[in-house]
């Protein structure tokens, strides 16, 4: 299974150790780490501090000046790596984060999307957990399509839906929920109950609008959601 990668802007320097409960510390040196609560190894990189990061968390969400301000102010960066291999375990990294931000981390940017969500934004997206993988997934535009970013971590190929579907990021979530949380096969022919929406059906896109050295290329390639005739 592909690595995420999880990179946090903290409020101390990268040779602070990073204290996340009595019995458990990332100390400047660590290399791996065990998050009470979730299951997942993470990998544990740190890291002095960047320039202009805030403007990479304006792009994705809005966000008050305060917050861009604390941002653009960290100390480090903080990086966890690693893998998730079914959608428990999703919702377990999704609580490891909650509880990095209670000890100084300013937000979280996941690599494998261009994800970028403050505290609050990132609480928001989560809301009561039912879906777990929705913080995970960004969006883009490419001539008349939208497609997802960042499903390759899962193992799964992006998906396409027209730009002007109604509720089309709603409705690509969903899609991707279901290929990874129950398990419907991501390949072409494949069909998914919309619900109130119908039934859509997979279908393998011939054309991948991404150069292969661009981040937002997925060797797993990409699927195309269509309504099923």
């Amino acid at each position: 299974m592909p690595q995420f990668v999880l990179a946090f802007p903290m409020n101390c320097d990268a040779t602070a150790p990073v204290v996340i409960n009595e019995n458990v510390t990332l100390a400047a040196d660590a290399k791996s780490a065990i998050i009470p609560g979730c299951s997942v190894m993470f990998n544990v990189i740190r890291k002095e501090r960047v320039d202009g990061l805030a403007g990479i968390f304006k792009e994705h969400q809005d966000i008050s000046a305060e917050t861009a301000s604390a941002i653009e102010a960290h100390k480090s960066l903080l990086f966890l790596l690693g893998e998730v291999k079914n959608i428990e375990e999703v919702g377990q990294v999704n609580m490891a984060i909650l509880k990095m931000f209670t000890v100084g981390a300013l937000g979280v940017y996941m690599q494998q999307s261009g994800a970028a969500w403050s505290e609050e934004g990132f609480r928001e997206e989560v809301g009561d957990g039912e879906y777990p993988m929705d913080p995970w997934i960004n969006f883009v535009e490419n001539g008349d399509l939208l497609y997802t970013l960042g499903l390759a971590c899962f193992g799964l190929p992006d998906l396409s839906i027209p730009a002007a579907e109604e509720d089309a990021q709603s409705k690509l979530l969903f899609v991707a929920d279901a290929l990874f949380g129950d398990g419907i096969p991501a390949k072409s022919g494949s069909e998914v109950d919309l619900e109130e929406d119908g039934v859509c059906v997979l279908r393998l896109e011939t054309k991948n609008p991404f150069p292969k050295d661009s981040p937002e290329f997925n060797r797993q390639g990409i699927l195309r959601v269509a309504k099923k005739k």
